[in-house]
This record gives structure tokens, C-alpha cells and sequence, in this order.
């Protein structure tokens, strides 16, 4: 069964804007995750995965917020993946890394108030022409995915991403716990 979902303030972030009414709808913690700007989220994750053959280009290109995956299985040494999110029509955001590349992906809740992304393409910001260029799934090497954040309790959601190719096959996944905060701890990733 659902629990009660207090009401928070209006958010004005890319994922409440392409939720709209219901943002209204999300557990309370991953609510609270995208309501307020100024809250810190760490922890740890359970599990990386990072296909050997295409660790090279996931260092130069991807993943979801503010991440530090410290050295392990998947990782010869640290590596952190700061993004930005903006949002991209109804029930839309675009996802970018600091050099302009990311996905578009499809927000929905689901019954038990978790935020799912499901990535429709892949997209190119191009700042000095003021466009965003999008590509197919198909063409990448990641190929396509999902995520979802679940709300664990107040103040604890857990992350589940994979993406997974037609041709290379499971390509990147993780999972792990996050803890929202006020002070910024730096996660650490356990190796596989």
C-alpha cells in the first residue's frame, strides 16, 4: 500500500516541471530529492557494471547527477560524472554530461510512488547554436535503458539503472542507496 504523500513545496526543477501534477505522485523522499535545490544526496552502491570494452567512452560521456564511483571492479581509479538536467516537453528531460552529451528520457511514477527513466534517445548540446541534437538509441554503444529512484523510507531512496544494447548486450547498470542530506559526504562504490 502507498503511504501518505505530505504535500511539499512547489518545485520549479526540470523533473517536477515535466511530471507536472504528478510530481505530487512520488514517494516522498524522491519528492523531496528533486523539491529542493539545495540538499545533498550520498551513499553507496551495491553494484557497478561497466562492459570492459566500452569503459572508455562511459569515462567521457555519462551517468546521472553528481557521481563519484571510487576504484573498483569496474574502475581502474576514480571517476566522477557531473550532469545537468533540463527539461524537454511533457513527461520529458534531457540529461547532459559537461561535454554536451546525455539522453532524453520519459519520467513516469509507478503505483508505489518511484520515479522511472526511460531513455528514448540520445541527445548533443550544441551550446553555440543554441540546439540540441538527438539521435537514436541505436547508434550508441550504451544502447538503450532505464532507471528508476524508490523511495525507502524519509530520508533513503535506492537507485536501479541498466542500460543494455541489442547487438553488445548489458552494457552499464548499477545499484545502490542514496541518503539525502544537508552535508555533502562523498559516496563510496563497493567492488563487484
Amino acid at each position: 500500500m502507498p503511504q501518505p504523500r505530505p504535500n511539499l513545496p512547489r518545485s520549479n526543477s526540470p523533473v517536477a516541471r515535466a511530471l507536472g501534477e504528478e510530481f505530487q505522485n512520488l514517494h516522498t523522499v524522491v519528492r523531496q530529492h528533486y523539491s529542493e535545490p539545495t540538499v545533498s544526496i550520498c551513499g553507496g552502491m551495491d553494484r557497478i557494471h561497466v562492459k570492459t570494452a566500452i569503459r572508455p567512452l562511459a569515462m567521457l560521456s555519462y551517468m546521472h547527477w553528481l557521481r563519484t564511483f571510487f576504484k573498483n571492479a569496474s574502475f581502474d581509479g576514480d571517476a566522477t560524472f557531473p550532469s545537468q538536467m533540463t527539461f524537454s516537453g511533457d513527461h520529458r528531460i534531457i540529461e547532459t554530461t559537461r561535454y554536451g552529451l546525455g539522453v532524453e528520457s520519459a519520467l513516469s511514477v509507478d503505483d508505489v510512488g518511484s520515479l522511472v527513466y526511460d531513455i528514448q534517445n540520445y541527445a548533443i548540446r550544441m551550446p553555440f547554436l543554441g540546439i540540441i541534437v538527438r539521435l537514436p538509441i541505436w547508434l550508441s554503444p550504451f544502447g538503450g535503458g532505464h532507471a528508476t529512484e524508490i523511495g525507502e523510507g524519509e530520508d533513503s531512496f535506492r537507485v536501479e539503472f541498466e542500460m543494455t544494447h541489442p547487438i553488445f548486450g548489458r552494457t552499464v547498470g548499477y545499484t545502490g542507496r542514496c541518503q539525502i542530506g544537508r552535508v555533502h559526504k562523498t559516496p563510496r562504490a563497493s567492488r563487484q
